[in-house]
């Protein structure tokens, strides 16, 4: 026994081992009938959910264009908030309507402080408040073009060319429209109505032109007297 290797009397052999189902694999896509019992069961646990379309008329199953929607209700929240977008309208003088593109957040917040610190707000709403606030009101038209992301500007001054110096920082926001002093324009005539200097200026002009005018005025009368004084300046200087 002291000849056996030591190593062989000690070591543990663990078959190997592999599990295999009886009569191969299961089923799936022609799984075998339960019997009676199961098969009872099964029958009485079954959910049972009444049809919708029960008892409906083939006119009233058919899906029309507006079926799909549902009534929301009277939302008191939004109600308040339309008529504070209505109050923007009212008190505004120049009113911008913008198209969203896919703008990054802190773009978003720049062109929100810019506007501020000129004195101007820069809103966003839903079609659904808009439509709220502006129906049966002048600035119903504005709901023609409001269809996607949109975004409000309200001016209490009409400095329209602040208004496009900092929209022109941010190409996200395409220019559509504008309600100026009541008025709904284009953009085009937005642009005209940029080229146009302010009051101040314009008056300042006129000022100038009326001083202009009264200055050529007072030197053609007074020209010919000059002149006849020069003259005889120069002659009272010859007989001297």
């Amino acid at each position: 026994m002291s000849l056996l290797p030591r190593k062989g009397l000690l070591e543990i052999v663990s078959p190997l081992l592999q599990c295999k189902r009886f009569r191969g694999k299961i089923n799936l896509r022609k799984p075998r009938a339960p019997h009676f019992e199961r098969a009872v069961y099964i029958a009485l646990t079954k959910p049972y959910f009444i049809s919708p379309k029960k008892g409906k008329l083939p006119e009233e199953l058919c899906k029309g264009p507006g079926s799909t929607k549902k009534d929301e209700g009277d939302n008191p929240f939004q109600r308040i908030i339309a008529q504070e977008l209505y109050k923007w309208f009212t008190s505004s003088r120049l009113v911008v309507f913008y198209h969203l593109n896919p703008m990054d957040s802190d773009d978003q917040f720049n062109a929100f402080a810019m506007f501020k610190k000129q004195g101007m707000y820069l809103r966003q709403y839903g079609k659904k408040t808009l439509d709220m606030a502006v129906r049966g009101t002048p600035y119903e038209t504005v709901l023609d073009f409001y269809v996607s992301q949109n975004m409000l500007l309200f001016s209490p001054q009409p400095d329209i060319k602040k208004v496009l110096s900092i929209t022109k920082k941010f190409p996200e926001l395409i220019l559509l429209a504008a309600i100026l002093e009541g008025r709904f324009i284009s953009k085009d005539e937005l642009m005209q109505y940029s080229l146009i200097p302010n009051l101040q200026a314009a008056q300042a002009n006129f000022v100038q032109t009326l001083n202009t005018a009264s200055s050529l005025l007072v030197n053609h009368l007074n020209s010919h007297q000059t002149t006849l004084v020069s003259h005889l300046e120069e002659r009272a200087k010859q007989l001297k």
